[in-house]
């Protein structure tokens, strides 16, 4: 299941707009570039669910193109990173670089 794939975009939740991000952040998420989220509009949501839209005291900071590391602070969200892989195309490469551990 091979699609077209664009050039990444992640996200994080920026806690309280105007101040450091809270201690309660800690994924870095890929954003899905299909028509799928919410009201069917590509970039409303992750990978593996999670909303991008802004919430009160709460913007999404979207980073444009997708880092090859995430920011100091965050981790990235294993669901995202694998079906990233699954639609770049890569899932049995990763799959098989694990079976050789």
């Amino acid at each position: 299941m091979r699609r077209t794939v664009t050039t990444p975009r992640a996200v994080h939740r920026g806690y309280y707009t105007g101040h450091k991000r809270a201690g309660q952040v800690r994924r870095l998420h890929i954003i899905r570039e299909d028509a799928v989220g919410r009201l069917g509009r590509p970039g409303d949501q992750t990978l593996c669910g999670t909303h991008v839209w802004n919430v009160q005291h709460s913007e999404a900071v979207i980073l444009t193109p997708m880092p090859a590391e995430p920011p100091e602070g965050l981790t990235w969200c294993p669901a995202c990173v694998g079906k990233q892989a699954e639609l770049s195309g890569l899932l049995a490469e990763f799959a098989a670089r694990l079976a050789a551990l």
